[in-house]
């Protein structure tokens, strides 16, 4: 089961899409690679489109015999009909946008659990169905904007032993769904989630993808995009998503550790990929090169990662530290404030000392505990340093190699 980069996961649901037919094969990367055949298109009342991709063409109306050999499936659940299509398909943008979208939209704003639109409803259903009928059959689900939440409701409403042949979700700029569900698919939500196996791809810049933010919980782990700025239409179609040299898409790191490693694991994905194309290439051999730039590239995406991760951490520090700092402060002027409201009888040296008997001093309130914030904050940037010196050095490794091998300059990031 091949291992895509994001940027060819987002062209396998750009395909849902396209108008296929059945038994047509679908294809990525110029047509060079063959995801599977079209054996089941689906077109139900409640407005969902959907496409059921086989690794080799066998339909639902093949003999069981044959549905048993299918080993991978793709379901893609198609996102609204576009309003400027109304003329043409007035039925199919009615029930997206009126019947789906707006009613999903106040269940989503008002949290309204346990009843959804009628499209999630069918959208689960396939997915129930394609389990039964392909048994032996992994499933990877797609789903993009109203077919993101098709696909989000879907993967939910599974059965524990079903949930476990569901291989991966991919969800692209959709409202999150988790609090219109009830408690048993949030469980199976969560349980899909925590295994790695559903990723929610969003991009702030969309105006379509509500119900994110603040820590909320949702279906599958959140992917926030670093994304260009393009026009409406073209943000919520993958218009503003970058990708680095690997094909992953640019993630906003920022004040997200979670995502700095997960960044870092696709990195090395994507170097474990360019080793296996080095190694077709070179006839099951590598270069004395590409061997070095490989290893020295993984370094780098290690070390960049903990470097990243360490500067959250400072940055988190500094807030906490100026917090405390001026608490410390707070507390000295409260203990002071004490003495002269208990110890009224007594001058300003006075107080001092009857304080500092009970060894509450300024020393022991204010300045001993700013120098060990200090010192915490000196070790974490001396730390920060050594991680730039080491970063030079692998820099320094990996322009060695590109002088020897021109074309691994085009493999850097």
């Amino acid at each position: 089961m091949k291992n895509y980069s994001d940027e060819e996961r987002v062209e396998i649901a750009e395909k849902e899409y396209r108008d296929y037919k059945e038994k047509e094969p679908v294809k990525i990367n110029d047509n060079k690679n063959r995801i599977g055949y079209i054996s089941q298109i689906n077109n139900k009342p409640t407005g969902e489109q959907s496409f059921v991709i086989t690794d080799n063409y066998v339909p639902l109306s093949a003999p069981k015999k044959e549905r048993e050999s299918v080993k991978e499936i793709t379901v893609l659940y198609r996102g609204s009909t576009g309003i400027d299509k109304i003329k043409e398909q007035t039925g199919d943008v009615y029930k997206d946008w009126v019947v789906n979208d707006s009613d999903m939209a106040h269940k989503i704003s008002t949290s309204k659990q346990g009843k959804v639109s009628p499209q999630l409803t069918s959208s689960a259903d396939t997915l129930k169905n394609v389990l039964k009928e392909y048994p032996n059959a992994q499933v990877s689900v797609y789903g993009h904007s109203l077919g993101s939440m098709n696909g989000q409701y879907a993967v939910s409403d599974l059965s524990i032993d079903d949930s476990k042949r569901i291989m991966g979700g991919y969800f692209f700029q959709g409202p999150n769904i988790y609090d219109t569900l009830t408690y048993s698919q949030r469980y199976i939500a969560d349980s899909l989630t925590s295994l790695g196996k559903l990723n929610n791809y969003v991009d702030g810049k969309d105006l379509i993808p509500i119900g994110y933010g603040d820590g909320k919980p949702l279906v599958g782990r959140l992917i926030p995009l670093d994304s260009k700025k393009v026009g409406f239409t073209s943000q919520h179609m993958w218009g503003g998503y970058q990708y680095d040299v690997f094909g992953n898409v640019l993630l906003d790191t920022k004040d997200k550790v979670e995502m700095l490693e997960y960044e870092m694991k696709q990195r090395i994905s994507g170097l474990e990929v360019l080793k296996s194309q080095f190694m077709v290439s070179g006839n099951g051999a590598l270069s004395t090169a590409q061997e070095i730039f490989l290893d020295a590239s993984e370094a780098k995406a290690i070390t960049v990662g903990y470097k990243q991760s360490l500067q959250t951490e400072i940055d988190s520090l500094k807030k906490w530290f100026q917090t405390e700092i001026t608490n410390a402060n707070d507390l000295w002027q409260t203990s002071k404030s004490d003495a002269q409201y208990w110890g009224e009888h007594l001058d300003e040296y006075e107080e001092l000392d009857a304080l500092a008997s009970e060894e509450v001093t300024k020393h022991s309130i204010v300045i001993e505990p700013v120098e060990e914030y200090e010192d915490s904050l000196f070790a974490l940037k001396t730390l920060e340093e050594e991680l730039d010196n080491v970063l030079k050095n692998i820099e320094k490794a990996i322009e060695s190699q590109i002088i020897l091998d021109e074309e691994l300059a085009k493999y850097l990031f």
